[in-house]
């Protein structure tokens, strides 16, 4: 079964409601006002069972200009128009403005209905019919069937039917996500039951007992406690169907006109890319125009940027950006209506292309070109890859592919197979523990360079080194350290350079494969001496402030010295631990007299014996106790110091 909605189109008065209430036997007008002023002011709804037994929603929209923002909202999102032109009356402003609209909005598929053929001749019934044809020569529903009907008589309201029959088939069904999205188009307080709110579902499933969120707004968690579907109980609605939801959890301040309901949390959004065509109508747009935004029941006012031309006439097509003055729920392709600043004129319409774009401040070259790449991957839906491009180009990092499945509306394994058709010439895609993380291949170029430039730098500077980096310095230099992708990304291209031979592992880390350890006359003097400074340092954590004067005094700069403590430690030279150098000869002096000690004294010794027995601080005491201890030489009982098994083979040795 197909889930799908008609809408009524047309001017004012031209028989849209009585032409539904005909076809269901349902008045869409129920308000007050409405009977009394004989017009639509609100959407309507009803639905109506075709012979096949399928039953489609129905959306009965006002045809008075002064309620063109309640046309926009009830026809977003509708399958199939019902063009409704009054034969005594032909075509008239509204006929045009709400075709115009329809048409933007995407709708491929529409009727035009020759309504009130009771009160004219049938001659005049015909040049009527020539002059509806004449009016859609040129546009989308230039071959739409004309039918002629009057919904007193009720004639020919079997053949609209059996017309509306056809069309359905042809209907393609609407690509739908798991994420479940409807504007709400009326709200009401029902007594006995709670909120009631309606709408035309955009997207996804909803099922009774399903929580929501309304947004934009604090994400406020409601529930569906019971749904309806053409006015009869359902378990679950689907994308194309029109819905009456049972909310609870939802207060009616909490609500504003605009909103929407989600399954899934969407971000808000007050800037969008976006392609716009004007209306054949005599207008002219600057770089900079103040608009009226429309787009499902959302409505504010904003600023519209163009982006590849200086002005827009009539008819022309631009890429632009869009500043909104309050927040929005939109979405990749969705759709929108633009009216000028005074709300009386509708000016065009167009397609969203990135809801959250960066803020273009400048029109450049290459900013025009992704854009015209982005709008022509929108318009061929079967260029994915480029849509992937556009949105590394804009992340400018590396992401998880999942990541742009869910911003392309597009499934992981269609991303996956996209990138991998491109064999890296625009994409590069790694597997980093089975998991798949992509970057453009001017990012990739880009790291891959600055890996070995990183390496190489480090090198220069450590010269008399031989470890490189390990990851987490990667990270650091790459900004990675709390970006799970990037780390990904990383690392896998670390395991492509070793396995490119550029790079090769030492110890821990990483180093340039050329790389070689050079100790000129100059460096071996330095090392030398600094040796000396820490071995005469006495039996104490050195002081390493005084240190750093006496290498300046040297000309060795912090840095370079400690490059030279670091390979003092490689070579057992210096003990590091617990970020302290010590001199080797320090700490074997010191390990002489506490295994001697310790050898002759069953109880084993404290803390403050030792310290007298060294003749040291309380703070190299508790540094040298930690350190022998981590080399398993001896342990604490209490407060006592003892030797372990392989202290006492190593004093018995000495």
């Amino acid at each position: 079964m197909k889930h799908l909605i008609i809408g009524t189109a047309g001017h004012v008065d031209h028989g849209k409601t009585a032409l539904i209430k005909a076809l269901t036997d349902i008045d869409c007008d129920t308000h007050k006002e409405e009977k009394e002023r004989g017009i639509t002011i609100n959407l309507g709804f009803s639905h109506l069972t075709l012979p096949t037994g399928e039953a489609v929603g129905i959306v009965d929209v006002p045809g008075h200009k002064d309620f063109i923002k309640t046309m926009v909202a009830g026809a977003f999102g509708i399958d199939i128009v019902l063009l409704v032109v009054a034969v005594d009356s032909g075509i008239m402003p509204q006929t045009v403005e709400h075709l115009q609209i329809i048409d933007m909005l995407g709708v491929k598929h529409g009727i035009v209905v020759l309504n009130k053929i009771d009160l004219v001749d049938e001659e005049m019934t015909e040049l009527a019919e020539m002059e509806i044809s004449e009016f859609l020569e040129g546009t989308t529903f230039e071959n739409a069937p004309i039918v002629k009907v009057s919904s007193v008589t009720k004639e020919g309201l079997d053949e609209l039917v059996a017309k509306i029959s056809e069309i359905i088939p042809k209907i393609e069904t609407r690509k739908s996500t798991d994420n479940f999205r409807m504007y709400i188009d009326r709200i009401f307080n029902v007594k006995g039951i709670g909120f009631v709110v309606t709408g035309s579902v955009l997207d996804g499933e909803l099922k009774t007992g399903d929580e929501l969120l309304l947004l934009p707004g604090k994400n406020k968690k409601v529930k569906a406690r019971t749904i309806q579907r053409h006015g009869q109980p359902v378990d679950s609605v689907f994308t194309g169907d029109r819905a009456a939801i049972n909310i609870s959890g939802l207060k009616f301040e909490d609500y504003r006109r605009g909103m929407v309901l989600s399954g899934k949390e969407i971000d808000e959004t007050v800037m969008v890319d976006a392609t716009v065509t004007l209306f054949d109508i005599p207008v002219e747009l600057k770089l900079w125009s103040k608009v009226i935004f429309y787009s499902g029941t959302f409505e504010c006012t904003a600023k519209m940027h163009l982006l590849d031309k200086d002005t827009l006439n009539s008819g022309e097509t631009a890429i632009v950006q869009i500043h909104l003055e309050k927040p929005a729920i939109l979405l990749n392709d969705d759709r929108f209506i633009i009216r000028n600043s005074s709300n009386d004129v509708s000016l065009g319409g167009g397609i969203i292309i990135d809801n959250a774009p960066l803020h273009h401040r400048k029109r450049t070259p290459k900013l025009i070109g992704n854009l015209k790449n982005l709008v022509e991957a929108k318009l061929n839906s079967g260029n994915i890859l480029n849509l992937i491009k556009i949105e590394l180009n804009k992340e400018n990092i590396p992401v998880f592919t999942e990541t742009l499945a869910e911003k392309l509306k597009l499934s992981n394994e269609e991303i996956i197979e996209e990138c991998k058709n491109d064999n890296g010439r625009g994409v590069v895609l790694f597997f980093y523990n089975d998991k798949p993380v992509v970057a453009g291949k001017d990012i990739y170029d880009d790291y891959h360079h600055r890996v070995l430039e990183i390496l190489e730098e480090h090198h220069k500077k450590n010269s008399i080194l031989e470890e490189g980096l390990d990851t987490k310095e990667f990270y650091g230099k790459f900004g990675f350290t709390s970006n799970e992708a990037g780390r990904c990304f990383i690392n896998a291209l670390i395991n492509k350079h070793l396995d490119e031979k550029l790079i090769k592992k030492t110890g821990s880390t990483y180093a340039l494969s050329q790389h070689t350890v050079k100790l000129d006359p100059k460096t071996k003097g330095q090392l030398e001496w600094l040796e000396r400074v820490y071995a005469n340092s006495g039996i104490d954590i050195p002081d390493e402030s005084r240190i750093e004067e006496w290498a300046l005094s040297k000309k060795i700069k912090k840095e370079r010295l400690k490059m030279l403590q670091k390979y003092l430690a490689k070579q057992g030279e210096l003990i590091f631990f617990r970020g302290v150098y010590v001199s080797k000869i320090i700490m074997n002096k010191c390990r002489t007299i506490l295994l001697d000690e310790l050898k002759n004294k069953e109880r084993g010794i404290n803390e403050k014996e030792v310290r007298l027995l060294l003749d040291t601080s309380k703070k190299f005491v508790q540094f040298i106790l930690n350190y022998f201890i981590e080399q398993d030489m001896i342990y604490k009982k209490t407060f006592f110091v003892m030797l372990t098994d392989k202290g006492k083979e190593m004093a018995n040795i000495i």
